[in-house]
């Protein structure tokens, strides 16, 4: 009877380590996902700011470090910690291929980069045939590439999304990446079928470093991540704008003044947010100090907005 309740001993405590061991490693294996961080993330990234974490292990920031821009010249333009002079024309080694005939031009005595405009034409590759992208171009290739009778077209499935031959994709795990769909991927992001592009996409100070100077803050879409996605405009501060304070006034100010979010000559705490007034291009735009010290913007949607009202000048139909 001993034996057996040694042996029963035994197995209760050789389950409870067996669960231990589980749950250390699960804990261990989870994953960070900064998609559902706050804040501007992807444009942070952009600027070079340098994440702040109120505990090492921690996923996402409290706030960002961008003071490296206060040393910054309004009459230099940059692009990944290279400085250009008026009138200087961006290196092949750090253009993208659709950087066409960039140059850097000083105007109010701010500089950014100038680029040439650009417009791929959609061109049908007739029955069994597509027209294929490739790294070296900005636009599809002209020439189309054409299947033999009963061959498929190429796929690749990329974090749960399947795209076909010559698409353009982004990989989750590494978004600076430009990566193309072609025969013979296996899911390793490696050339030829992916490349380190020469700069982020959306680089504020690349096309508006004025912005920058005056502490604007991006816009996104309702449906747009600013995790992830590039914003598709700035709001800048205008005589109408007020703060919304919302933070908690129990606290001084001065023991949060790394944690301020900067919005043109005006401070916002975390949890306030700018009073959307009644000036066009702010009055469908909802911006909140989330993840200091840029506020996260965002256009709300045709449900919560009258765009008759907003944009006078634009008549729904």
């Amino acid at each position: 009877m001993a034996t057996r309740h040694a042996e029963s001993r035994s197995f209760v405590q050789k389950c409870v380590f067996l669960a231990f061991l589980f749950a250390i490693q699960v804990a261990g294996g989870e994953i960070c996902d900064k998609t559902k961080c706050a804040g501007v993330l992807k444009y942070y990234e952009g600027l070079g700011c340098t994440p702040v974490y109120k505990n090492p292990n921690d996923c996402c920031a409290e706030s960002y470090n961008c003071t490296h821009l206060d040393n910054l010249s309004r009459d230099k333009c940059y692009v990944n910690g290279h400085e250009y002079s008026d009138g200087e024309t961006l290196r092949p080694e750090h253009a993208n291929p659709c950087d066409i005939g960039c140059k850097c031009i000083l105007f109010n005595n701010e500089a950014s980069f100038v680029c040439a405009g650009f417009d791929c034409a959609f061109i049908s590759g007739g029955e069994n045939c597509f027209h294929r992208s490739t790294h070296d171009s900005c636009c599809p290739s002209t020439v189309p590439t054409c299947l033999k009778e009963g061959e498929k077209r190429a796929t690749c499935e990329v974090d749960g999304k399947v795209y076909l031959d010559g698409e353009y994709f982004s990989p989750k795990s590494d978004p600076n990446l430009d990566c193309y769909c072609m025969p013979g991927y296996t899911g390793e992001n490696i050339e030829p079928f992916c490349k380190k592009i020469n700069h982020p996409h959306c680089s504020p100070l690349f096309t508006n470093g004025g912005s920058i100077y005056q502490k604007c803050a991006p816009v996104f879409y309702d449906n747009q991540n600013p995790q992830t996605d590039c914003s598709y405009v700035t709001r800048c501060q205008n005589s109408e704008d007020v703060v919304i304070h919302n933070h908690d006034h129990t606290k001084s100010i001065s023991d949060e003044e790394d944690k301020v979010c900067k919005f043109g000559n005006m401070t916002m705490h975390i949890g306030d947010e700018l009073d959307k007034g009644t000036n066009y291009d702010s009055l469908c735009v909802k911006c909140v100090c989330e993840v200091p010290p840029i506020p996260t913007c965002r256009r709300l949607p045709d449900s919560e907005c009258d765009i008759n009202y907003a944009y006078p000048s634009i008549k729904l139909l």
